[in-house]
């Protein structure tokens, strides 16, 4: 077991504190905590230089590195960083998949905005690196739009489109067909824009920390450790290491730029962020660090190997300093890595296990997508590192490829790379196999829409029919119901009518017994007893019946009213019966349904064809345009006569007719088509036809949808 001494160390608020440090045999400061817990060495057999730390091999030396290998190694890191610059055909490049990009998801999502962020607006990004774009759309919930966006590019011939939902945040990755650019896309990730202007101002505070931060980049994408599918950090994790790194040298070579002070806060999804960030420019710090970028890198490595931060301490470049895993409360939760290591069921480690806190949003510990293989990875590439800087290895040597298949291809901005040695003949000739190619993709296109189009239709038509269906058989069960309703109703208004009369009858002569019993007050003259006594039995006897005959009014009411429910229901079945068409043989809307899925499946495969021939036969028109373009040659108008042109356009008619038709055209008919506008003037043409025909034949074209024609007026469910 490797012997334990105790050091002081400094917290951010330089209040000195004692930490324990691990020795090997050899007295050198290595094993961090999850490498002296009791692992059977047979789970570390990939990690050979873990395997030689825990063992206390003289492996790793202490001896001062030369002076000649700092500067061979400064020029080495000199000549790296030139072959990252971005040139200006990549800019362009990249540019141009944006504007693409913008265009297609901005048509799509009526009023969203794609943002630019990440390394490639922080200036921080490797020459092969990816495009890290940001959709603002609050239309649907961020995953629906990913998945849209995910089929969307699968349509456009993207290639490994991946769909990524279980990061905190969802993107979409794909590489760009032409150019084999990497792209990332996410939604409504707003704070990634601050993030980058963060590291952009850190870039600009010394020109050491660029070729620093593309350094430590390039080394742990070379070493696989910089992939969060895999189980390591990501590159902007990465990033804010390095530039913690830097900030917490012995002289830091940058400040803290976060000042936290409350001046630009922002709000996002209900949350306030305050991301208040220092001026570069209002920026008294002055680095008294004066080390090359050679000797930056050695100390980075050196102090990852030999003090590993995470044992204690929380990356923080918020804070500008390591600050104690108690005072940030993120002590390593369970599984820890030196469990999830020797059992495979763990497959997520447990909160906080190499925790880098995000600068603005405080809560984001940036090492929730590791797992125990990565964390494993990381240290063992990290001490590889550390012992062949000291073995005097080169650059290239140290952050040799591990894993190829991860490694992006290099961009490929010269699009007319394989026609420049092909002859002008070639080249029309491919594009000639391309036309015939492309219109008999066409046609199975068109056949194919046709014939879904027409499924649609009658899956529409039928489906519409057994509505129509099953509405006739609920107005038909209700019939024989009803029926005896209306006997019912019918039997008790005419028992009430052989007892009672009218109530109208009954309601005059109520008025006229009032009258006789209240005229004594008008006239003055007295009625007598039994006169008075026989008009108010009468008075009651007919308000008892005015109440009877309002029940049989009742009566007679409901009988009327389920009478003229029937009568329109039966009406109301008739029209269904006009309106159903006979379906005897064809069959059930859902075998129509189940032919539009699939010739779906057998279109999109057909456009996705169909598109990338489009962009071949582009391709090459421009190829040829550009070939043929004189910038100083003078245009002479009016050379020919008006009997040429118009023999010129009648011609390219002829020739577009071709193309459109599938008939075979010459070469001279190619070059002529050409100089017309080549395949979009063809697309055009063919769209316009389109267009005509289908406004002729609108009229015409037979309908499966079932018309309703006079409808009753009883109404369902009644």
């Amino acid at each position: 077991m490797p012997n334990v001494l105790l050091k002081e160390g400094f917290l951010v608020d330089s209040c000195p504190v004692t930490i324990k440090v691990k020795i090997t045999q050899g007295g050198l400061n290595l094993l961090a905590d999850f490498e002296q817990s009791n692992i059977d060495l047979k789970y570390l057999v990939n990690y050979g230089y873990v395997i030689k730390a825990i063992k206390g091999d003289e492996l790793f030396s202490e001896t001062k590195i030369s002076s000649d290998y700092i500067s061979k190694l400064e020029s080495q890191l000199t000549l790296f960083v030139e072959s990252q610059k971005i040139t200006k055909p990549l800019i362009q490049r990249r540019n141009g998949i944006i504007k693409h990009l913008r265009k297609i998801l901005t048509n799509k999502f009526i009023n969203s905005k794609l943002s630019s962020f990440g390394s490639f607006e922080s200036g921080l990004s490797l020459s092969n690196g990816d495009i890290d774009l940001c959709l603002e759309f609050n239309g649907e919930s961020p995953k629906k739009v990913l998945n849209k966006i995910a089929r969307m590019l699968n349509q456009d011939s993207m290639k490994n489109v991946k769909l990524i939902t279980n990061a905190k945040v969802p993107i979409v990755k794909f590489i760009d067909s032409q150019s084999m650019i990497p792209v990332d896309i996410s939604v409504n990730n707003n704070l990634s824009v601050y993030n980058t202007e963060l590291l952009r101002r850190y870039c600009d505070v010394d020109p050491r920390v660029k070729p620093f931060i593309l350094a430590i980049k390039y080394w742990a994408r070379n070493r696989g450790i910089c992939e969060p599918t895999s189980g390591t950090f990501s590159s902007y994790a990465w990033t804010l290491i390095a530039i913690n790194a830097l900030q917490t040298m012995q002289e830091p070579v940058i400040p803290n730029l976060c000042t936290r002070d409350g001046t630009n806060v922002v709000e996002i999804d209900g949350q306030n962020y305050d991301v208040s960030m220092q001026d570069v420019s209002n920026s008294k710090f002055i680095s008294k660090n004066n080390e090359t970028v050679a000797e930056l890198i050695i100390s980075f490595f050196s102090n990852l190997a030999t003090n590993w931060p995470w044992d204690d301490f929380v990356i923080s470049v918020r804070e500008g300093a390591l600050i104690t895993r108690k005072q940030k409360g993120w002590n390593h939760q369970k599984p820890k890595i030196s469990n999830a290591i020797q059992d495979k069921k763990i497959m997520r480690l447990g909160k906080h296990s190499l925790p880098v806190e995000d600068p603005f949003d405080e809560i984001h510990d940036l090492s929730i997508v590791l797992d125990a293989e990565g964390v494993f990875e990381i240290r063992d590439e990290v001490l590889r590192a550390y012992s062949l800087l000291h073995e005097y290895n080169n650059w290239e040597t140290i952050c040799e490829v591990k894993y190829p298949e991860l490694i992006p291809e290099s961009p490929q901005l010269d699009l007319f790379g394989d026609l420049r040695n092909l002859s002008e003949s070639e080249i029309k000739t491919d594009l000639e196999n391309l036309y015939s190619q492309l219109n008999i993709v066409e046609k199975s296109v068109s056949i194919r829409e046709s014939e879904r189009n027409d499924a649609i239709r009658m899956s529409k038509a039928l489906r519409r029919n057994a509505e129509l269906a099953k509405e006739q058989s609920v107005l038909s069960s209700e019939l024989r119901p009803r029926r005896s309703q209306i006997d019912e109703a019918q039997s008790k208004r005419d028992s009430s009518n052989n007892n009672y009369i009218p109530v109208h009858l009954i309601e005059d002569e109520l008025h006229r017994t009032y009258h006789n019993l209240t005229k004594q007050s008008e006239t003055g003259i007295e009625l007598s007893f039994e006169k008075e006594k026989a008009l108010f039995s009468w008075f009651f006897e007919l308000q008892s019946m005015h109440e009877h005959a309002k029940i049989t009014r009742k009566h007679h009411r409901e009988f009327l009213r389920l009478v003229n429910q029937q009568e329109n229901a039966i009406n109301h079945i008739k029209d269904i019966k006009h309106e159903i068409i006979d379906v005897k043989n064809l069959g059930n809307f859902r075998d129509f349904d189940d032919l539009a899925k699939r010739l779906l499946i057998e279109l999109n495969p057909l456009k996705k064809e169909r598109r990338k021939l489009r962009r071949e036969v582009g391709r090459l028109e421009a190829w040829l345009r550009k070939q043929k373009h004189t910038p100083n040659k003078q245009q002479h108008k009016n050379r020919k006569s008006r009997t040429t042109r118009r023999k010129n356009d009648t011609n390219v008619k002829e020739i577009k007719n071709k193309v459109i038709s599938g008939d075979s055209f010459s070469l001279q008919d190619l070059d002529l088509l050409l100089k017309s506008g080549g395949l979009k003037s063809v697309n055009n043409q063919s769209d316009n036809n389109k267009k005509s025909n289908n406004q002729k034949t609108k009229k015409n074209k037979p309908t499966l949808q079932p018309h309703r024609g006079k409808r009753g007026k009883s109404s369902k469910n009644i």
